[in-house]
């Protein structure tokens, strides 16, 4: 499985970023910043994925969660990442 969070590093993003790594220690994520994206390939990646707006997380190449996740959110994100 592979896990993947797009990042503007904005406040917003850190905060749900830091949620879901506390949320699901185990679990590898990937981070896109927007400051290490220099030529461009994660902007295309993120449209190859449909990412429309940061913070989100991708799941095998679709888009699980966009925003900073409520407590049902992260209950869904349980049973999609720890199957």
């Amino acid at each position: 499985m592979k896990v993947e969070f797009f990042s503007a590093e904005c406040k917003l993003c850190e905060r749900t970023l830091n949620m879901l790594t506390q949320s699901f220690p185990d679990i590898e994520i990937e981070v896109h910043r927007q400051s290490e994206c220099k030529d461009g390939s994660c902007c295309a990646l993120a449209a190859q994925y449909g990412v429309r707006a940061v913070p989100s997380l991708v799941v095998d190449e679709k888009v699980v969660l966009v925003g900073l996740p409520e407590e049902d959110d992260l209950k869904q994100l349980s049973m999609v990442l720890r199957h």
